[in-house]
């Protein structure tokens, strides 16, 4: 860190000259994801300067206990941490928009950095969050054995938090998936070999039926890698013909995701994969255009929430720029 004309040094200076237009930026992320909270849209500014100093410094510790702070507080004023997440993950791409003049190597090692300590601060948050629900569990606990005439009430309660905690263990599920797909493949400079690794890392950590990364080629095909519980099979294999359908064709020409809680409900629902009760399918944009998908599948009906969704958007971005970093290498331009 001591080279000041290192990628990371490069950053930090371009970061610290456009602390205004990075703040600005955050707060028009928030305001678009639906934040309008005055109070969290006060930490803009404070978040642009504790990314620039991260890249300064290489230390997360600042923002960890900045982060804990500000969950406290937003947590006990009944806000959950929801506005604080939407904050992390749009640290990294509003940074990266103000990268420009940086080349393609130096972008990606300050992107690496980004993520690994937006995924360090989301683990924090849940950490926090979680230890509070706990708290707050055990203390409706005991005011169910202290006080039999407020049952009901402390029932309800004590279910609302059990779901509370339910979720957020599924959170850190999401963000062990996250974590372990980015250090598995992010130094696969292969096309093929990332997309196998990918798919099968997503498929081992959340044991669906069937998980596929596919990318569009120019003459308008899918192909693509995936992975599949043993004695899994596809109906079909190899590249499509004709006009892409099913929920993977309705996800691109959309450009957003698509969930078929109940596959056999769904028009649009081709079957390829046996015993497939639900799907979800995010495509891969890159530069405002679509370039691939990731498709998830699985044997039960209403597999997918939308913390499913947000996660594997987030999976999504971090895939569009491993694989335009592979393809680059190869001598094959992704976009």
């Amino acid at each position: 860190m001591s080279d000041a004309t290192s990628p990371l040094q490069q950053a930090r200076a371009r970061l610290a000259e456009e602390g205004s237009a990075l703040a600005a930026a955050l707060a028009a992320a928030l305001k678009t994801a639906g934040v309008v909270d005055p109070v969290v849209l006060a930490f803009c500014g404070e978040e642009a300067t504790g990314l620039a100093d991260l890249l300064q410094t290489g230390d997360v510790a600042p923002l960890l206990a900045r982060d804990a702070a500000a969950v406290g507080t937003f947590v006990r004023a009944g806000k959950g941490i929801e506005p604080l997440v939407a904050m992390i993950r749009s640290g990294a791409r509003c940074c990266t928009s103000l990268l420009g003049g940086l080349e393609d190597a130096a972008r990606r090692e300050v992107l690496l950095v980004l993520l690994e300590s937006s995924q360090r601060r989301l683990e924090g948050l849940l950490r926090v969050e979680q230890e509070d629900w706990a708290r707050r569990l055990a203390e409706s606990q005991d005011q169910l054995a202290q006080a039999e005439e407020r049952a009901s009430t402390t029932a309800r309660e004590n279910e609302r938090l059990q779901k509370a905690e339910a979720r957020s263990r599924h959170r850190a599920e999401q963000l062990a998936l996250l974590g372990a797909v980015t250090h598995r493949v992010a130094g696969i400079l292969e096309p093929e070999r990332l997309m196998q690794e990918a798919a099968t890392a997503i498929q081992a950590r959340m044991d669906h039926t069937f998980v596929a990364v596919v990318v569009l080629g120019g003459d308008g095909t899918l192909t693509g890698r995936w992975a599949g519980r043993p004695g899994v099979t596809r109906v079909s294999a190899g590249r499509t013909e004709g006009p892409i359908r099913g929920i993977i064709g309705r996800a691109l020409r959309k450009r957003s995701p698509q969930v078929a809680p109940d596959v056999s409900r769904d028009p649009d629902y081709q079957a390829d994969v046996a015993g497939t009760r639900s799907e979800m399918v995010v495509p891969l944009v890159a530069a405002g255009r679509v370039v691939g998908a990731l498709d998830f599948q699985s044997e039960t009906v209403d597999a997918f929430d939308l913390d499913d969704v947000v996660a594997a958007e987030i999976l999504a971005e971090f895939l569009v720029v491993a694989l335009r970093n592979a393809q680059l290498f190869s001598g094959r331009d992704a976009t």
